[in-house]
């Protein structure tokens, strides 16, 4: 007996290897920002080529991914002044901008001295402040008699798409479903998600650099810190009390069904990586964020998917047909929320007690994928790398019990 089991094992963890191989390997679009490098590497370039101000920049505050380069912040202990620049994967120039407090004193020069100052540039905009008066030129700026940098290129924000009412929608509707039919409630999977949530929140003073947007000039880092840090905190708490209130229902995941989600989640995250993984990517606590993110949008997935499967409930059989149109649909136009509406749909297929496993499959092939398509250097390729492996032995796992119990039957 020892040898057919040895031989299904072996079986299991091929089929799941390839499976997962034949995923990465799909031929897909380069990402165009993909990031070249850290944004340490970029913050020592900019400290290096940057025209020095005569300012102490002060510590590296926070970075986020923009367009194909990093976008940084510095700011000094007491908050007075701001550097904020933009770094380039290739050779361009560094794009960077001093922004100091109205209160800090300065000189008022006249329009003619301010543009003999910057070179004679066009335009000229005055703005007074407490102490001094800043002027603004096409290319150039002055705070006071100090040059302060240009304008950094603008960020790219679009409108929250229709997506995204759709997964609120159907987040309302499966805490509804889980309120009013609670079923078999799945204890281990309470558990999971409130250590999740816990484990994440001591990770949260060495990832303040994620909220490079909370910094303000003329407030003091620790104050933006605090804020960003009190803000995730919440929302944490929030989701591991959600947890609490409208637990997961109780099953048995069918090794088929995680393997073709987990498969879902990987084309999903190579298609559509979002910046925000590569953000993440440059923390040294991004697998402890990581595994929070898979279990909490795990859990998320599974919520929403009831929902959804709940609103599809008067169409009756045909449910799969609106599923199938609802996931190319997505492809399609989704764009970076293409993940989140397939682990909607993966969740929705199945039944109840599926939609915590496929769900936390889904976030676990976004994570992985969207990082080998978003980073190019060796850290965090290194780990996903790690976590794709990892996955592939417990789906193997789950693909040998239900051969086992397929063969006992």
């Amino acid at each position: 007996m020892a040898a057919p089991a040895r031989l299904s094992a072996l079986a299991a963890g091929a089929v799941a290897l390839a499976a997962v191989a034949a995923t990465v390997a799909v031929p897909v679009a380069p990402v165009a920002w993909r990031a070249a490098s850290p944004p340490g590497v970029a913050a020592a370039r900019a400290e290096r080529e940057a025209p020095s101000v005569g300012l102490g920049w002060g510590r590296l505050r926070g970075w986020e991914r923009e367009g194909e380069g990093w976008r940084l912040v510095w700011q000094p202990a007491h908050g007075a002044w701001m550097v904020r620049a933009w770094v380039a994967d290739g050779p361009a120039p560094i794009a960077w901008r001093l922004d100091a407090a109205p209160w800090l004193p300065g000189v008022r020069l006249s329009e003619h001295a301010a543009r003999s100052l910057v070179g004679g540039t066009d335009g000229g905009a005055a703005r007074e402040q407490s102490g001094r008066r800043d002027w603004a030129f096409a290319d150039a700026r002055l705070l006071g008699a100090l040059p302060a940098g240009g304008r950094l290129p603008a960020s790219e924000r679009t409108p929250g798409p229709p997506w995204v009412v759709l997964l609120g929608g159907c987040l309302l509707a499966g805490a509804l479903s889980r309120a009013v039919f609670p079923g078999a409630v799945s204890a281990p999977w309470r558990r999971v998600t409130v250590v999740a949530a816990t484990f994440a929140v001591p990770a949260l003073p060495f990832a303040t650099a994620l909220g490079a947007r909370f910094f303000r000039v003329g407030v003091r880092p620790w104050i933006a810190e605090l804020v960003g840090g009190a803000a995730a905190f919440v929302l944490l708490g929030a989701v591991a009390a959600a947890a609490v209130k409208f637990p997961a229902a109780r099953g048995t995941p069918r090794g088929l069904a995680v393997l073709l989600a987990a498969a879902a989640g990987l084309l999903a995250g190579r298609l559509q990586p979002v910046p925000q993984l590569a953000d993440v990517a440059g923390l040294n606590v991004r697998g402890v964020l990581w595994a929070a993110l898979i279990v909490l949008c795990g859990w998320l997935a599974a919520l929403g998917g009831e929902g959804l499967r709940e609103l599809l409930r008067p169409v009756g059989p045909l449910r799969s047909t609106v599923l199938l149109v609802l996931s190319v649909a997505a492809l399609l136009t989704a764009g970076p929320w293409l993940a989140a509406i397939l682990g909607l749909v993966a969740s929705a297929a199945g039944d109840r007690g599926d939609g915590p496993w496929v769900g936390t499959a889904v976030a676990w092939g976004w994570i992985v994928g969207g990082t080998l398509a978003s980073c190019a250097w060796a850290a965090p390729l290194r780990d996903a790398v790690v976590l794709l492996l990892a996955g592939a032995a417990a789906v193997a796992v789950l693909l040998l019990r239900d051969a086992r119990r397929t063969t006992a039957n």
